[in-house]
């Protein structure tokens, strides 16, 4: 399922990104994710931020469909995570490209900074009250490290 989802994700940012006349460069699945390099062509800000967004917007309706057809369950779970995960503001999610787009260089590393401790706390928490999740820590090893080297 989660596959699945994944892979439906990337198709809404494709399906945009023909729609506004540009196409992939590259599509390089890694242990990361998808990462689809765009052509040369310059998209307006407009269309740039729409592609971003096509993803997560794929997810959420996903969910809200599974919601409606069967009152949720783990595909409409996987969906929501997959689609708030992505519209987190950093560098290497879409948020943080929206993000970017949107506001100054400071307002970014704000943003970015604030994200990283609200996660640490999460993980603080989760380490003291014996509810840590393996996959919660990985993800913020994962963006830490992606922050630093990104």
């Amino acid at each position: 399922m989660t596959l699945v989802s994944c892979a439906l994700h990337e198709l809404g940012h494709l399906v945009l990104m023909t729609a506004f006349g540009s196409s992939p460069q590259e599509i390089v699945v890694y242990g990361g994710g998808i990462r689809i390099t765009p052509d040369n062509k310059q998209l307006s800000k407009y269309h740039e931020l729409a592609v971003l967004f096509g993803g997560a917007a794929v997810n959420f309706a996903l969910c809200l469909l599974s919601y409606m057809a069967n009152g949720g369950g783990f595909f409409c779970q996987v969906n929501f995570l997959l689609g708030a995960l992505n519209l987190l503001p950093f560098r290497y999610f879409d948020g943080g490209r929206i993000l970017a787009l949107l506001a100054n260089g400071k307002v970014c590393e704000f943003f970015r900074a604030v994200f990283i401790l609200l996660s640490a706390a999460a993980m603080v928490y989760m380490i003291l009250h014996g509810t840590v999740s393996i996959s919660f820590a990985v993800t913020f090893c994962f963006i830490v490290l992606s922050e630093v080297i990104y």
